[in-house]
């Protein structure tokens, strides 16, 4: 490969004008830059990586935590990051939690150590030790899924208001005993906001609220499964619909109902939230709340970008919320007399 003292002797230029033109720094005349870069192209000069890095004071690289690496909305936010960062220049490095908090913040003090140019954390909660550790991680970073109180940028979907719609949707299908297949209170979006949009819906309608329709799983189909067992073999009250806040808790919820002699939806109808590709291929199609995480993504990358190449750029307290639809498809149907 040649040197770049080599592209300025073919560009017929001084060294200083080719490093300008490949950090994108200083004033070099335009017949000159195109000079340089037609020796780019046709020699496919690539400056050293860690050379450039040092030079500019950047690692050209985004830490990003996520919750689970193998789950749909994972694989959608990572696209939406990914294509983001890749169209400017930048690599991703990746951190695989699974819901543990304790590696969160390993990851926040680990991205830290690598030096890389900002962190995007999709989180499973904010405690107060996240929010110190990004106080005192000194990079730029945003939170995705999550709201904050400290101040970080966050990137959200409308939770409450999205799951009154759909729980609007079963009462106005003639639903009325409606469960729950909730998560734990300590993820604060899903745990929380879902269930309060049920409760919202349920209080707006008259509706009796029952601590017999909420049960909890724990995101995965097996524990959907479970807790659909736990409202019709352990609890009084038997439920005609079932919202579930993710879709895999949703196909669990159906496949105990369907081995156990229900017709779905003629006896009870299945709803949950995500709308991937999980839900729309199965039998029968689930109907969903469509959340589009991989904008998320991109929504997420282009904060953090902004963060990074204008650190004066006031994003304190901003957050932008995703558009997301609900989906109706074959696992509801209106409740038969």
């Amino acid at each position: 490969m040649a040197t770049i003292k080599e592209i300025a002797k073919l560009a017929e230029t001084s060294i200083s004008s080719v490093s300008r033109v490949l950090n994108s720094s200083g004033y070099v005349s335009e017949p000159v830059r195109k000079r340089i870069q037609k020796v780019l192209d046709e020699t496919g000069y690539r400056p050293n990586a860690l050379a450039k890095a040092l030079h500019s004071k950047r690692s050209q690289t985004i830490g990003v935590i996520l919750p689970k690496i193998n789950a749909t909305s994972s694989g959608d936010n990572i696209a939406g990051i990914d294509q983001y960062f890749a169209n400017n220049g930048y690599s991703i490095i990746l951190g695989n939690t699974n819901h543990s908090i304790k590696s969160e913040l390993e990851f926040l003090d680990l991205f830290a150590e690598k030096q890389v140019d900002g962190i995007i954390l999709i989180a499973t909660t904010i405690t107060s030790e996240h929010k110190e550790k990004i106080r005192k991680v000194g990079k730029p970073v945003v939170v995705m899924g999550q709201s904050t109180t400290d101040g970080t940028p966050c990137v959200l979907f409308d939770e409450v208001t999205a799951v009154e719609e759909i729980i609007d949707y079963l009462v106005a299908s003639q639903h009325r005993n409606i469960a729950l297949i909730g998560v734990s209170e300590s993820d604060v979006s899903v745990g929380v906001k879902r269930k309060q949009g049920y409760l919202n819906s349920l209080e707006k309608h008259g509706l009796p609220i029952s601590a017999d329709m909420m049960v909890n799983g724990e995101f995965s189909v097996e524990s959907g499964y479970t807790a659909c067992q736990e409202l019709y073999e352990e609890r009084m009250q038997r439920p005609d619909a079932i919202f579930a806040a993710n879709d895999k808790m949703a196909i669990g919820a159906i496949t105990y109902l369907l081995e156990h002699g229900f017709k779905v939806p003629e006896d009870v109808s299945v709803c949950g939230v995500g709308g991937g590709n999980m839900s729309r291929y199965y039998n029968p199609k689930i109907t969903s709340l469509v959340y589009d995480f991989e904008e998320s993504g991109k929504t997420s990358a282009h904060l953090l970008h902004m963060l990074i190449e204008k650190p004066d750029l006031d994003l304190n307290d901003h957050v932008s919320f995703i558009p997301y639809h609900l989906e109706v498809r074959d696992s509801t149907a209106p409740k038969l007399s």
